[in-house]
């Protein structure tokens, strides 16, 4: 059986920068859970737009580069759609103080739905009230230790 897992956006932009704090880790995980076929990994569609917008500004990739980013994100993970239904619900988590940020709210309703086993990111403390186990990379790097 297929195990999910939510892969949140900082991890994401932790492969492509270097400078970032959780460079190594973020990579050594993405190669550990792509390299097994057991495992589907997720991202959702309002992701890739963050990204893309965050590589091109922030990190000052050029557009064909960050192209080339986003396409190899497309390729190696399946992307969950978001919802009128899942926005409102994502609302409705934030309204209820279970989560501060609306951003974090929405990856966590997509994790809910795609029936993900794991969130994995390097800021735990967004998801501190998530029902689906929450990983950081290095404590997921320590789990998994071969």
């Amino acid at each position: 059986m297929t195990k999910k897992i939510f892969i949140d956006a900082n991890v994401i932009l932790d492969l492509f920068e270097s400078g970032r704090t959780f460079h190594k880790e973020s990579v050594e995980v993405m190669k550990r859970l792509s390299s097994d076929g057991e495992i589907e990994l997720f991202i959702s569609s309002d992701m890739i737009s963050n990204i893309f917008y965050i590589l091109q500004n922030h990190y000052k990739y050029g557009f064909e580069k960050t192209l080339d980013a986003i396409e190899k994100i497309v390729t190696m993970m399946s992307i969950c759609g978001i919802s009128q239904e899942d926005i409102q619900v994502s609302i409705e988590i934030c309204k209820n103080g279970e989560f501060k940020d609306f951003e974090d709210a929405l990856q966590y309703v997509c994790a809910l739905k795609e029936a993900c086993i794991l969130i994995v990111t390097n800021n735990t403390k967004d998801f501190k009230n998530a029902s689906i186990e929450v990983l950081s990379t290095t404590k997921f790097l320590r789990l998994t230790e071969r």
